[in-house]
């Protein structure tokens, strides 16, 4: 039995995951742990081996992190089950967590959740963070220069994804703002959802700990809902941000609400900087690179380490 912490990038799943170790769930074998960075100095709380993994998965659709499917063709690729097994999803997951209850974080799983569940049957517990999209656009704009409006869109996509594959699910959904604004109420209120599904916690976790792991000063951005409303095209982030909101709480069986269908602009945002972007090409003001500039980039680099 375990957890696992879902959510877009920048949201607040690494605090999350964090807190849920404190509280007594293993996180994936030490040498398989993925280390801090500046953009993440208490820990990314990831395994190398299965955000690769999940890699792997999105190529199979031809698609990437940050060029995610839609649900249909999502669909498509669940129901051909030529690729990969979950037998293969399990056996790499055991590799790395050998302990149980295990807590696993990594924002690629809302575009794969459907294929885990499969996976690691028959309970899974999942924990939803959700942020306001303007604050994770405006942190992926920091950290990969990519812009505010591209920003929100994905949000929207990875949150639509997450929200329609964890129907019948266990879930906590829960603001940004509980974790890094009252982390020990936070962590009583997991620990009762947890408890509640058979989960064993710890049970002398101190308060003094928990304040530590969480400093509110890292939330860079804090937009509020308003300024969300108001910021042009982003309607599609908005009117799923306010279901996440109304959702908030402890589901035993998670039902899925009847959502609009996704904006178009949510795919043309998508479709403008497609497959082959990627944050090591990119430098602030630049436009995304096609192929032909990536291979010109690399050459420029192979030139420069050879002087």
């Amino acid at each position: 039995m375990g957890a696992l912490v879902l959510g877009m990038h920048r949201s607040g799943t690494s605090a999350a995951t964090g807190l849920l170790n404190l509280l007594g769930l293993s996180t994936c074998v030490s040498d398989d742990l993925l280390i801090g960075a500046r953009t993440n100095a208490k820990g990314h709380w990831e395994s190398k081996s299965l955000f690769k993994f999940n890699d792997r998965l999105l190529a199979e659709m031809g698609r990437t992190w940050w060029y995610p499917p839609s649900m249909e063709e999502l669909e498509r690729w669940e129901a051909d089950r030529n690729r990969t097994t979950y037998d293969e999803g399990r056996s790499a997951f055991n590799r790395v967590h050998p302990d149980s209850p295990w807590v696993w974080k990594d924002p690629r799983t809302c575009l794969t959740l459907s294929f885990w569940r499969h996976a690691l049957a028959p309970t899974v517990a999942g924990i939803i963070v959700s942020r306001n999209p303007l604050d994770v656009a405006h942190s992926l704009n920091r950290r990969d220069y990519m812009s505010i409006d591209f920003g929100v869109a994905l949000w929207a996509r990875y949150n639509r994804l997450l929200v329609e594959q964890a129907g019948g699910m266990p879930v906590l959904i829960t603001p940004y703002e509980d974790i890094v604004g009252d982390p020990e109420r936070w962590c009583g209120d997991v620990r009762t959802f947890l408890s509640d599904l058979g989960v064993d916690m710890a049970d002398n976790v101190s308060s003094k700990a928990i304040r530590q792991f969480v400093d509110p000063k890292l939330q860079h951005s804090s937009h509020s809902r308003e300024e969300l409303g108001s910021a042009g095209d982003h309607d599609a982030g908005a009117l799923l941000y306010d279901a996440l909101r109304d959702l908030s709480g402890a589901h035993t069986s998670f039902v899925v609400p009847v959502l609009e269908a996704e904006s178009g602009w949510v795919n043309d945002q998508l479709e403008a900087i497609g497959p082959e972007w990627h944050s090591t090409w990119k430098v602030p003001g630049s436009t995304p690179p096609k192929l032909t500039s990536r291979v010109r980039s690399l050459v420029r680099r192979a030139t420069t380490l050879k002087r």
